[in-house]
């Protein structure tokens, strides 16, 4: 079954567009190509309705449901889709959205990560780990309707507390780089909406028109840079505050950062062939990379550097 014309959209996309072409006061994005290329990044994806819960029920041959989805999105924005294809097909489903959760290869997908960390963190991390190579597109997924992993997971991935959970996350961008959550503080309502719809909606312009101001230092150094660094094995997330400059006061690049926290897999100098890579949306930048500029061009739109350490 192929993707389907306008699967890329989210389920507040409609509305969202909706809101951004009635509203004239729409702050128009700044011209950034790499942003704008990380922005339409996208993973297609084959959802699966788990097996022992399809075959409770006598739907074993149940059609999977495939999506490309955009890196920076999240899962919660998908359920609706999800849910309604599965629902068409067979499933008999009366609960919430929130209590729908996702799995990889028996892993349960955490939905306030962005689409595109977890693909990063459970697909390229763990097959590199395992010496695959292949191609693992579409990435497969195992959808569930009942016994959510209280345990393993948050409560509840309804689109509001997802919502939630981004914007704390903006917040805690926002103080890390400037020392307070002063510029998020000052949005007025209508920016946080335009903020989330931006992104729910996938409309770059509208999005970007906004963060862009919480990402701008009015020329003033950033105390630190809101990074973090996923280790494999469900290592705990690496997260300290990092200064953007050296004792010389001078721009710190991705192989200063990461030797700070990891020296043994990132030496300053290489005395044979790198052990580790740090892969940032799926790519592996080169270690002399500015940690400054990746950080302003290469972050989530949570503002954070997402930073997926892969074992060569």
């Amino acid at each position: 079954m192929p993707p389907q014309p306008g699967q890329g959209r989210t389920p507040a996309a409609a509305s969202s567009n909706s809101t951004s072409a009635n509203n004239t006061s729409t702050t128009s994005a700044p011209h950034n190509p790499i942003a704008k290329v990380i922005w339409e990044g996208s993973i297609p994806i084959q959802f699966s309705w788990d097996k022992a819960e399809a075959a409770a029920v006598g739907s074993s041959a149940v059609e999977s449901f495939f999506y490309e989805a955009q890196r920076c999105s999240y899962f919660s924005l998908l359920t609706s889709h999800v849910r309604k294809h599965f629902v068409d097909m067979a499933l008999h489903f009366i609960g919430d959205d929130a209590e729908v959760w996702y799995d990889y290869e028996g892993t349960p997908l955490k939905w306030h990560y962005p689409i595109g960390l977890l693909y990063d963190i459970h697909g390229l991390q763990a097959s590199s780990g395992r010496g695959m190579n292949g191609s693992l597109l579409p990435w497969k997924v195992t959808v569930h309707f009942q016994n959510f992993p209280g345990d393993k997971l948050i409560k509840s991935q309804a689109v509001d507390i997802c919502q939630d959970y981004f914007m704390a996350m903006i917040k805690e961008a926002d103080y890390l780089r400037n020392g307070t959550t002063k510029k998020v503080m000052n949005m007025s309502k209508s920016d946080q909406t335009q903020l989330w719809d931006g992104l729910s909606s996938n409309n770059y312009d509208r999005f970007w028109g906004m963060n862009y101001k919480l990402m701008q230092n009015d020329g003033v150094m950033a105390r630190n840079l809101p990074i973090r660094i996923y280790l494999p094995e469900n290592c705990p997330v690496i997260q300290e505050p990092v200064s953007p400059i050296d004792d010389k006061e001078q721009p710190k690049t991705l192989r200063q950062i990461l030797n700070a926290s990891l020296p043994d897999l990132f030496p300053l100098v290489e005395t044979g062939p790198p052990v580790a890579g740090a892969m940032i949306h799926g790519i592996i930048p080169s270690l002399d990379t500015s940690a400054i500029w990746a950080s302003q061009n290469m972050s989530y739109p949570d503002n954070f550097l997402h930073v997926v350490i892969i074992f060569k």
